[in-house]
């Protein structure tokens, strides 16, 4: 439960007027008592309540999602919309990898800045945050969750994405389901458990030579298959950018979308609808997750010894043109 100044009060056998007074450092009681009530508001784990606008948050961000320029920038201009509504007084600066590698401070903070709170958009090492926070846990990592990280964050489902763009094509017609994306970080191994989940229910075996990773010969590994018809019907890319990019690929080899094979991305970003054909993809519900992580970070900021929450926001299904039902 939460301690109250009039717990203080009844604890020392002095009127809640006197510790407000004495927490406040006021005129009205002697140097003597507003040390006393000090220590034992720090004994009983007291926190001050403080007006939302007295609250100054430092907002960090780099790109979350490689090429993916309009859902960073609705990211950016989300958060600060739902800081301003909010009442926070805030700042901004862009971390680079480099930064981080180097251990830099931001450059705010070199300056002199003091912050209440921090939102992180982006991948950031616990290093950096401890270094950036001072072990302070209030703070909340927007689309950079890590289970070893003890803050506050919000998290796209990718398991419950990977499940549901499986079933969609799964409910198509489609029993031989590729996947494109990375081998590493922890959004790619959630999706893949999705997939895998939704072909297990269907009774479908796991051809894992039809999960296909790297940047680089991704889009070359999976026509190679397709040309030996040993090829997916349908491939779920891990983003909209891979999607896009392994559609231009296929159509250069002279494999059409969707008549040859079926694609699916992920991120609804704005080059998704303008593709040829358009793409079908998941939305990311941006300005719901900004708000839930602006009111993450208030309530850290009144509860500082709650435990760490890690709140997972599904994506919904955005169906365009570039999936062909087979039955």
């Amino acid at each position: 439960m939460k301690t109250k100044m009039a717990d203080i009060a009844q604890a020392l056998g002095i009127s809640t007027i006197s510790v407000s007074r004495a927490l406040a450092g006021q005129e009205g009681v002697s140097d003597k008592l507003k040390k006393k009530v000090l220590l034992k508001a720090s004994e009983m784990g007291y926190c001050r309540s403080r007006n939302q606008k007295d609250y100054k948050i430092l907002l960090l961000h780099q790109k979350p999602f490689v090429q993916d320029n309009s859902n960073y920038s609705s990211m950016i201009q989300g958060m600060e919309k739902e800081l301003q509504m909010a009442g926070f007084e805030y700042d901004m600066e862009f971390v680079d990898k480099a930064t981080q590698a180097k251990s830099a401070p931001p450059q705010k903070i070199t300056r002199g800045s003091r912050y209440d709170g921090f939102i992180f958009i982006g991948h950031f090492n616990n290093t950096y945050i401890n270094l950036v926070t001072q072990g302070l846990r209030n703070c909340v990592l927007y689309t950079g969750y890590a289970p070893s990280a003890d803050c506050d964050s919000i998290w796209y489902s990718f398991s419950n994405s990977g499940y549901l763009q499986c079933k969609y094509l799964l409910d198509k017609g489609h029993r031989r389901i590729g996947y494109i994306g990375n081998s590493n970080g922890y959004a790619s191994k959630e999706k893949i458990l999705g997939i895998v989940t939704a072909l297990e229910e269907h009774s479908l075996p796991v051809d894992q030579e039809l999960f296909v990773y790297g940047k680089d010969t991704a889009e070359q590994q999976m026509v190679e298959l397709i040309q030996k018809g040993k090829g997916p019907t349908a491939i779920i890319c891990q983003w909209d950018y891979t999607a896009i990019r392994l559609i231009q690929y296929l159509f250069e080899q002279d494999i059409h979308i969707p008549d040859d094979v079926s694609v699916v991305g992920y991120g609804n970003t704005e080059m998704s609808s303008f593709c040829i054909p358009a793409l079908t993809t998941m939305g990311l519900h941006i300005d719901f997750a900004c708000k839930t992580s602006v009111s993450l970070l208030r309530k850290r900021l009144d509860e500082p010894n709650k435990p760490a929450e890690h709140i997972l926001i599904d994506s919904s299904f955005i169906e365009r043109n570039s999936v062909r039902p087979l039955k």
